[in-house]
């Protein structure tokens, strides 16, 4: 099979605005580009499969970027790989990062020598969300290192790459449950869960919330309507005094999201903020 790299040129502020449309339209995740210097633009790439349904979705692609309400123009640009040429492009792009105070991301394909009180999750994304990399998934993961205490049992609703999951395992949680309705995130999330050696604390299932159990920490990196919608479940599901980690809201979105969060019994304690995405932090009375 062949692969389209498609590239987006922007400004830097307008980087995971077009980030977030290019989620739903490419395989691998997202990648973005961008030189740590003032006024410095941002390239953002994504990677289409060549086939029948290429010139639709580029099309729809392209609609949704005009759709945007955006600081500057977006200037497209294409090249075309093999599959082996594809999987050495992505993976270029997704290298070693710290989150927090003791996080480390670190790609499958790389060696790190974690230093002292590091704690290291290995991931392969492969085609699904949760590198890391996107501020909602950093969020979850700060959040997840600061209210997270050992023995806690955890949910991840909409689990991905099984980041987030693996991140509360190596916190010393006592169990965790990850949850997707994709099936191929599932089946990413089960080879990350194994190669972190967290299988023995970490289950993974094709799913939403289960009705039948109660945790005492919930993370749900998702949409800001999905949580609103299951905002009652997702209180009913935590344990008394348990913490909610709500990520995936844009920060038009953070008041109604509170809000919902708010009359089904969760308490927004904190709110933590990376570019126009929030992540709230709530707990059930």
């Amino acid at each position: 099979m062949r692969w389209l790299e498609l590239s987006a040129q922007v400004q830097a502020g307008d980087a995971e605005l077009v980030a977030e449309v290019f989620g739903g339209f490419g395989h691998g995740g997202v990648a973005i580009e961008q030189e740590l210097i003032p006024d410095a633009k941002a390239i953002v790439k994504i990677f289409l499969p060549v086939d029948i349904s290429l010139p639709k979705r580029r099309l729809e692609l392209e609609q949704a970027l005009a759709s945007l309400a955006l600081k500057g123009p977006v200037e497209l640009s294409q090249c075309e790989f093999e599959e082996q040429e594809w999987e050495t492009a992505w993976r270029k792009h997704f290298k070693t990062f710290r989150v927090g105070a003791r996080l480390v991301i670190k790609p499958a394909w790389e060696d790190y020598k974690a230093k002292p009180g590091e704690v290291v999750i290995e991931l392969d994304p492969g085609m699904a969300f949760g590198s890391g990399e996107h501020a909602t998934t950093r969020l979850c993961l700060l959040a997840l290192e600061r209210y997270l205490r050992p023995g806690m049992a955890v949910l991840d609703l909409g689990t991905g790459s099984g980041i987030l999951a693996i991140a509360a395992a190596k916190l010393e949680a006592s169990s965790v449950q990850a949850v997707d309705i994709n099936p191929t995130a599932v089946t990413v999330a089960k080879g990350n869960i194994q190669a972190n050696g967290v299988a023995h604390l970490v289950t993974v299932e094709e799913g939403t919330l289960p009705l039948d159990a109660r945790f005492d920490l919930v993370v749900a990196n998702i949409t800001a309507d999905v949580i609103e919608e299951l905002s009652h479940p997702l209180a009913l599901c935590l344990k008394a005094g348990g913490i909610l980690i709500a990520g995936g809201i844009a920060e038009d979105r953070l008041q109604g999201v509170g809000e919902r969060l708010g009359d089904a019994g969760a308490k927004t304690i904190e709110v933590l903020a990376e570019d126009r995405w929030r992540a709230i932090v709530a707990q059930v009375g």
